[in-house]
């Protein structure tokens, strides 16, 4: 399936949603963002995979209860920038630059690897692996565009 400019854009908007929707702490709504079967990778974040229970109806619904327990924190603001997509079989691949901005005014820089699915609903991620920055120079190696 080859991307079209609209796809491109659509998964731009989708990824930038994700920071907006948590800075207004709105993370009921991420079913705008993500699909119920979602797979978050944190564990390069030393954070343990989150594995659902009985209590919760899908993956997201887990997610999403984990995101109100923690809450903003001091995280003033989310960003995701310099987003690259690729084809990837029927769906596509996202690299995005995260950073966050905390309330003492220090930044925690990150890359999110994203796998796209196409929904009746729209572009939604299906699984997110979330790497922090912590060294010049280290960064995740992209496939190159064809042509």
């Amino acid at each position: 399936m080859a991307l079209t400019a609209e796809d491109r854009l659509q998964i731009h908007e989708v990824i930038a949603l994700h920071g907006h929707l948590c800075d207004a702490s709105a993370y009921e709504r991420f079913d705008l963002v993500f699909t119920p079967d979602l797979v978050v990778d944190t564990s390069d974040l030393g954070l343990a995979p989150l594995h659902p229970g009985d209590q919760y109806e899908s993956r997201l619904a887990m997610y999403i209860a984990v995101a109100h327990r923690r809450g903003p924190g001091d995280i003033v603001g989310m960003h995701a920038t310099n987003t690259v997509v690729r084809e990837d079989g029927d769906g596509a691949r996202a690299w995005s630059k995260g950073f966050t901005v905390n309330l003492d005014g220090s930044v925690a820089s990150f890359v999110y690897e994203d796998l796209l699915v196409r929904t009746p609903d729209g572009w939604r991620i299906r699984r997110r692996k979330v790497s922090p920055r912590r060294e010049p120079g280290r960064g995740v190696e992209l496939p190159v565009m064809p042509g």
